[in-house]
């Protein structure tokens, strides 16, 4: 009986690694990608309070007098897989994570106005990083968007990866959350 035991437990071991194993291998593949739809104007309403954190930002870069949060989203995807977001005014934004490289994560960005598709490009994003782009009209103001992007593992993974295309750039660290 002592025998079997042993095996048993040699056994369920062995299971428990494997598990391990493929969690571990799961989670370096793991990509978080945040957008935030944000409406600027000038209507010197000041920063709303959920984008406080990214307040000087928003000033620097775009020079409006009001910020608001219209909409916040997360997803959790994989490299190679696509992550869709619905933006105010009808807008879907697609982005497939390709790979990362030196801590840069690229991906490919693709912007819809309903089906019909308004612009593609490819990017890097430094890992934990920020990209914003300051969008369509929308309202009374300019539609800004912000992705920010973060992925669990090693810095250099070749999962689906494409080699740099011009125009790629890096985004801001999102160090000072």
């Amino acid at each position: 009986m002592t025998d079997r035991f042993r095996s048993r437990s040699g056994l369920a071991l062995l299971l428990l690694l494997v598990t391990v194993a493929a969690i571990a291998g799961q989670s370096k593949n793991q990509v978080d990608v945040k957008i935030d739809s944000v409406l600027a104007a000038d209507t010197n309403q000041g920063c709303d309070k959920q984008l406080s954190w990214l307040k000087h930002r928003l000033i620097k870069l775009f020079h409006y007098s009001t910020y608001h949060l219209v909409r916040h989203q997360e997803v959790h995807t994989r490299f190679g897989q696509t992550a869709m977001f619905t933006l105010p005014g009808g807008r879907i934004l697609h982005i497939e994570p390709l790979g990362m490289d030196d801590g840069m994560i690229q991906m490919e960005v693709m912007l819809f106005q309903g089906e019909v598709p308004m612009m593609t490009t490819d990017l890097k994003i430094m890992n934990h990083g920020i990209f914003m782009v300051g969008g369509p009209r929308y309202e009374r103001g300019t539609l800004i968007i912000s992705i920010e992007t973060g992925a669990a593992g090693p810095e250099s993974t070749e999962v689906n990866e494409r080699p740099n295309e011009a125009g790629a750039s890096p985004a801001l660290p999102a160090s000072d959350r």
